[in-house]
């Protein structure tokens, strides 16, 4: 394991039990089309989303801009890329693509729109990546960034210094824990325009966020950054909390839209 790459390395090797629980925290739900607002999806519009994972997100985007429009979504995961095209057979304006470099393979001014749902916090470069967001995207073209800042969780019955080194020993997972707060910026320095952020919490008590916490407990068995014994009182504490009623998971989401001239 390398700790210096591993924020995009697990991403490209995922073991079963982890694409076990993607699979269901990935699903599409209706409640997403708020996450999208700022995006302005219209019917017809080519749309290209980052990171796709298992296709659901894409999925439920090529429901809004209807047969008319298009998706194509791009992953560095090749099962994530295999899985998705499966799940989008017969729906011929929705195709998934293995990304191996970054490179996004499109000519420029392709898009409509470029979706990013959680991805920046991953990339070994959040200005490159941008700058080939931009590339791809037509002139009116708006990228919606859907992101997370790992500075916000909130974990009932954990206290706030709990959240935090508990996150905080997990962070070798991601290239940019913070990129909520720093994307705005990010979009400035990139060259995009019209900058527009809004903040939508997530907010779980039926559990769902368990899968997120049991996900960096693994990260941080895997760097050995917490004992493993005082994770697994943590995470007993969270399963109890859901068992009689104390539990509250809370992550808000970023939104952060930029345009092209």
């Amino acid at each position: 394991m390398n700790l210096d790459s591993f924020f995009a390395d697990h991403w490209k090797d995922i073991e079963t039990d982890r694409l076990a629980r993607y699979e269901e925290m990935f699903q599409w739900r209706d409640g997403q089309r708020s996450l999208l607002g700022p995006a302005d999806l219209q019917t017809g519009h080519r749309v290209l989303d980052v990171g796709a994972g298992p296709g659901f997100f894409a999925l439920g985007i090529a429901g809004i801009v209807g047969e008319e429009g298009a998706v194509d979504g791009v992953d560095i995961n090749a099962r994530f890329v295999a899985d998705a095209n499966a799940r989008a057979a017969g729906s011929d304006n929705v195709n998934f693509h293995l990304l191996e470099d970054h490179r996004l393979p499109f000519a420029a001014e392709t898009f409509d729109r470029a979706v990013c749902k959680n991805v920046l916090e991953y990339v070994p470069d959040v200005h490159a990546s941008l700058q080939e967001l931009r590339r791809v995207l037509k002139p009116g073209g708006r990228l919606h960034i859907i992101d997370s800042d790992w500075g916000f969780v909130i974990v009932e019955p954990w206290d706030k210094e709990t959240v935090d080194r508990f996150f905080q020993a997990a962070a070798p997972a991601f290239r940019e824990p913070y990129i909520g707060r720093r994307a705005a910026g990010a979009l400035v320095k990139a060259g995009f325009g019209e900058i527009a952020v809004a903040m939508m919490p997530i907010v779980d008590r039926d559990g769902m966020g368990l899968s997120v916490l049991t996900n960096m407990a693994s990260y941080i068995h895997t760097f050995g950054t917490l004992a493993d014994a005082e994770v697994e009182q943590l995470m007993v504490r969270a399963r109890e909390g859901l068992a009689d009623g104390s539990y509250l998971f809370c992550l808000p989401q970023f939104l952060v839209t930029g345009s092209v001239s």
